[in-house]
């Protein structure tokens, strides 16, 4: 039950019905288009708690937050991820990093720049922190812990391509109670297939085909998900126009000239909407402006890949300051009884994001990144057995009870 004087709090920084959205007064003004990208503010010294008391997660938690965040992600599996310019990434930056101070210091939530709002989850001690309805442009969903929480973050850049990474993403956050989440809101492709010059060193899972948790939020808010992807189907239906009639209208003169203009605009576009790899996106700004917040935190990202990719159930890798893999080898392997659970580089040489931009951010940074690839098979056992993504879920508190120990095994290269 909120107090009268939290409430008082939300009024002060703008917010009604537990919604935060731009509001002049409450923040400093934005840095100018001249500002450097990362838009450096100044942090408060505060102490991260790294003893939580423990909870046994009800799954209540995961309930609350997935409907929260399947609006978000409503018609993203059509929807190609557009990055920020300079101004907007500072100002993004700003407001995230400020936000992930006043949670953990219980303090009133700060504005939100143009586009983007916070909201909070009636009943949960927990802020969603997203853009809002005037423009779509996959711009990610950042879930902040508010009060004593583990030092953890866990990311799902794919949740549409890699299918069910967005259930257990959510699964471990609940049973860690980690202070952060960040997951996308636009598939990794515009919701095509994997292209041929695609950045990566990841297999990848999506065919195209929606999942179960990305029909339901297609449908959740209005029940017409249906034709709203199908309306904003600009950027993955116009690709596959192009390449499904190049032979009839290259005749037509002028055509085929109009043919390869869309196919490099539809290239440009990819460039930033595979959020694990693009330079620029508001997915790698959150990522840059928690560690602002919270200096060495370490970060757990999913990912999937096809069974036949690799002779293993999860394949996971550590990188930064402070990793340590085996923290997190052994109690998987423990959970996963049936399948391999491989290190990267030790035991295989694949599937070990070389390539992913958050780890290389985390590194420079100082903090501790861990990338964990699982497997088609391991991910459908996952979201259907309920004691064993609990059981999964709660291997993960190595990496909250191992923060500051040095990195023992190989890992990502920078």
């Amino acid at each position: 039950m909120k107090s009268a004087g939290y409430v008082v709090l939300f009024t002060i920084a703008g917010c009604s019905q537990g919604v935060c959205r731009s509001v002049g007064s409450a923040l400093s003004p934005a840095p100018s288009p001249s500002a450097s990208a990362v838009g450096t503010v100044e942090v408060p010294t505060v102490e991260v708690p790294t003893v939580v008391e423990v909870q046994v997660a009800d799954g209540r938690e995961r309930e609350a937050l997935d409907e929260q965040i399947a609006p978000l992600r409503k018609g993203g599996r059509h929807l190609i991820a557009e990055p920020p310019n300079d101004a907007e990434e500072a100002a993004y930056v700003t407001w995230i990093t400020a936000a992930g101070v006043a949670a953990q210091n219980r303090q009133p939530p700060p504005a939100a720049p143009p586009g983007f709002a916070l909201r909070a989850i009636p009943g949960r001690e927990l802020w969603v922190l997203s853009e809002d309805d005037s423009r779509r442009r996959g711009a990610a969903a950042v879930v902040l812990r508010i009060g004593a929480a583990a030092p953890l973050i866990v990311e799902a850049p794919h949740t549409f391509f890699d299918q069910g990474t967005l259930p257990i993403a959510l699964a471990i956050f609940e049973a860690q109670r980690a202070r952060a989440l960040i997951v996308n809101t636009s598939h990794r492709y515009g919701g095509g297939p994997k292209p041929r010059n695609a950045v990566g060193d990841d297999e990848g899972e999506g065919t195209g085909g929606a999942s179960a948790d990305d029909t339901a939020a297609e449908t959740q808010a209005t029940g017409d998900g249906a034709r709203a992807a199908g309306s904003g189907r600009a950027g993955s239906g116009g690709a596959a126009g192009v390449g499904g009639s190049d032979g009839v209208l290259g005749a037509g003169g002028g055509a085929r000239g109009d043919i390869l203009a869309a196919r490099e605009r539809l290239a440009a576009a990819l460039a930033f909407a595979d959020v694990a790899h693009a330079e620029r996106s508001f997915f790698l700004s959150a990522h840059r402006a928690l560690l602002q917040s919270f200096p060495g935190m370490p970060a757990v990202q999913l990912h999937g890949f096809q069974d036949s990719s690799a002779p293993a159930s999860a394949i996971a890798s550590a990188v930064g300051h402070g990793a340590n893999l085996e923290r997190l080898l052994a109690p998987l392997r423990a959970v996963v009884s049936d399948g391999k659970v491989l290190a990267y580089s030790a035991d295989i040489n694949k599937l070990g994001g070389v390539t992913n931009v958050q780890a290389r951010w985390s590194r420079q940074m100082g903090a501790p990144f861990y990338h964990l690839e699982l497997s088609r098979a391991l991910r459908d056992k996952l979201v259907t057995d309920e004691d064993l993504r609990r059981r999964f879920a709660a291997a993960f508190a190595g990496l909250v009870a191992g923060k500051g120990q040095e990195e023992t095994r190989p890992g990502l290269p920078p």
